[in-house]
C-alpha cells in the first residue's frame, strides 16, 4: 500500500484519541450555563452558591491528579492503553454527573471528569506526535484544540437548549465513541520499540505507514535514538536508585530543560496567562463588564461558534505553513486585541457620548481578533510541539509536568479573574494578560525552533547538537584561560 493510502488511519487515530478533548470542551463550558440553572433549580436539582462554586472549580482539581495519573500510565503500560482508560473514565463520571442526584457524587464525578481529562491531555498529544508523519503532524497536532473548541460551542448551544443534566448525558457519548475507534487502532511505534517489542513496533508504524521502506527507515532511526538514549542510561548503572538519579539527572540536561521551558512558557504563561481562561469561565461576566452592544448570552455562542469554524478552517493553514511565522503572528494578534481591549476599557470614562456610539464596538472585535489569533496557531502550536520537541525517553514524565505545572497555573489564573477586575478592573486585568503575551512572544522568537518537516529524530539531534555545540565552547574557554 502506498505511503499516502495510511495518512487515513494516521487522521482517524488522532481524531478519536482526541474525543476526549472534546469532552473537555464541554466540562469547561458546562458552569457557563450550568451554574445558572443550578442557583434556579432548573433541571430537577437546586444548590447553593458555594455548592455551584466548588461545582466549577473541581474541573482544574481533578485535572491536577489526572496530569500525574497520565504521565505515568502512558509510559508504563502505553500511550494507546492510556488514552482508553481516560475514555471509559470520562463516559463514566459525565454519566455520574446527569444522572445522580446527591450533590456529593455529583462532585465526584465533576472531579473525575477533570482527572480523565488532565490524563488525556498529557498521553494524547505524545500518542498523536508519535504515529503521525511529518507531513500532516501540523494538522494531527492541531486536532487537540480543534476537537476541544468543537465541544465547547457544541455544548453551549446544548446548553441553551437542553437542561444540564441532559447535557451531562450526551457528553458521555464521544469518549465511548472514542474508545470503540481506538480499540482498533495500534499502539505508539516508538513506545513499542523502548519496550523492545521490535515486531510489534514494526507492525504499528506499518499499519500507520504501508510503505516497507519507509518503515524500515524510520525504525531504523528509531532504534539509533534509542540505543543513544539508553548508552548514556548504562553509564549511570542497573539498580533502582541509580536509575532514579539517571532519571533525575536528565532533567537537568539542557536537551529536556530547553523544550521543556519553552512549552512551559507557552502553555502556562501565553495561554493561561494569555486571556483565555477568562474568556472561558467568566464569559458572561466579561460581557457585561465591557458593555457590548449585544446580549452576552447570544454573543457568548456565536464568539464560540466563531472560533470553532476558524479553528477548523485555518487548521489547513497550519498545516501548510512554518510553526515559527505563525506562532508569532497568531501572538501577536493576540497581544493586539489583548491592548485594545484593556485601551478602551482605560480610556472609557474619557470618550464621549458621540463617540462612544462607534466606540463601544471595539471590545467586541478585539474579542473575535482575539479568538483569531488563537485559532490561527496560538492555542494549537504548543500542543502540536509537545508532542516533537521533548526527548522520546522523557516524553512521558515530561508532559506529565507540564500538565501538573498547567493546572497550578490555570487554578491560579481562574481564581485571580474575580480579585483582579475588583482591584485593578477589566483594563488593568487585560493589561496584565497584554504584558504577559508580549513576553511570551519575545523569548519565543529568540529560542522555539522550526520543527515544521522534521522527523522526530530531527528535532531530537538538534537540541543534541545544541548541548553538544556548548560543550565544545566551553571547553574551548577552559583551554584558553589554561
Amino acid at each position: 500500500m502506498a505511503n499516502s493510502g495510511r495518512k487515513s488511519f494516521q487522521l482517524l487515530a488522532a481524531a478519536a484519541s482526541n474525543l476526549c478533548q472534546l469532552t473537555n470542551g464541554f466540562a469547561v463550558s458546562m458552569s457557563s450555563y450550568g451554574v445558572p440553572q443550578m442557583l434556579k433549580g432548573e433541571g430537577g436539582l437546586q444548590f447553593t452558591e458555594e455548592q455551584t462554586s466548588w461545582f466549577a472549580s473541581m474541573l482544574a482539581i481533578g485535572q491536577l491528579t489526572g496530569a500525574v495519573h497520565g504521565g505515568f500510565v502512558s509510559d508504563k503500560i502505553g500511550r494507546k492503553k492510556s488514552i482508553l482508560i481516560d475514555c471509559v473514565g470520562l463516559a463514566l463520571s459525565f454519566l455520574m454527573i446527569g444522572y445522580f442526584e446527591d450533590f456529593n457524587l455529583i462532585l465526584l464525578g465533576r472531579f473525575l471528569a477533570g482527572h480523565f481529562i488532565g490524563s488525556n491531555m498529557v498521553a494524547t498529544p505524545i500518542f498523536v506526535g508519535e504515529i503521525s508523519q511529518p507531513s500532516i503532524r501540523s494538522f494531527t497536532g492541531s486536532m487537540l484544540m480543534i476537537e476541544y473548541c468543537s465541544g465547547f460551542t457544541l455544548s453551549m448551544l446544548l446548553g441553551a437548549i437542553f437542561p444540564w443534566r441532559t447535557v451531562a448525558c450526551l457528553a458521555a457519548l464521544f469518549p465511548a465513541v472514542g474508545f470503540c475507534i481506538m480499540l482498533v487502532m495500534k499502539e505508539s511505534p516508538s513506545w513499542l520499540l523502548r519496550q523492545k517489542c521490535n515486531e510489534e513496533a514494526n507492525g504499528s508504524l506499518t499499519f500507520y505507514r504501508g510503505n516497507p521502506d519507509v518503515v524500515r527507515e524510520e525504525l531504523d532511526r528509531m532504534q539509533d535514538n534509542i540505543n543513544r538514549i539508553e548508552k548514556q542510561k548504562s553509564a549511570m548503572g542497573d539498580s533502582d536508585f541509580q536509575r532514579l538519579k539517571c532519571q533525575l539527572k536528565r532533567l537537568t540536561e539542557s536537551t529536556f530543560l530547553k523544550p521543556f521551558i519553552l512549552l512551559n512558557l507557552m502553555l502556562n504563561i501565553g495561554l493561561e496567562w494569555g486571556g483565555f481562561p477568562a474568556l472561558a469561565y467568566y464569559m458572561h461576566t466579561i460581557l457585561e463588564e465591557v458593555k457590548v452592544p449585544v446580549d452576552p448570552y447570544s454573543l457568548a455562542v456565536v464568539l464560540s461558534a466563531f472560533r470553532s469554524v476558524i479553528c477548523i478552517g485555518l487548521s489547513f493553514i497550519l498545516f501548510k505553513v512554518p510553526r515559527r511565522p505563525m506562532y508569532m503572528l497568531s501572538g501577536s494578534m493576540v497581544a493586539f486585541s489583548l491592548f485594545c481591549q484593556a485601551a478602551f476599557a482605560w480610556l472609557t470614562p474619557y470618550i464621549s457620548a458621540d463617540i462612544m456610539v462607534y466606540a463601544r464596538w471595539i471590545p467586541l472585535l478585539a474579542l473575535f481578533l482575539q479568538y483569531l489569533g488563537f485559532s490561527l496557531g496560538w492555542g494549537a502550536i504548543m500542543y502540536i510541539m509537545q508532542g516533537e520537541i521533548l526527548p522520546s525517553d522523557m516524553r512521558s514524565i515530561g508532559s506529565g509536568l507540564l500538565g501538573i505545572i498547567d493546572n497550578v497555573f490555570l487554578f491560579l489564573s481562574v481564581k485571580s479573574i474575580p480579585t483582579l477586575i475588583s482591584s485593578v478592573g477589566v483594563g488593568g486585568m487585560f493589561s496584565i494578560y497584554c504584558v504577559m503575551v508580549l513576553g511570551v512572544l519575545c523569548i519565543a522568537f529568540f529560542t522555539m525552533p522550526e520543527t515544521k518537516g522534521m522527523s522526530l529524530e530531527d528535532i531530537e539531534d538538534f537540541y543534541t547538537a545544541m548541548k553538544q555545540t556548548q560543550q565544545t565552547m566551553n571547553e574551548k574557554k577552559l583551554t584558553q584561560n589554561v
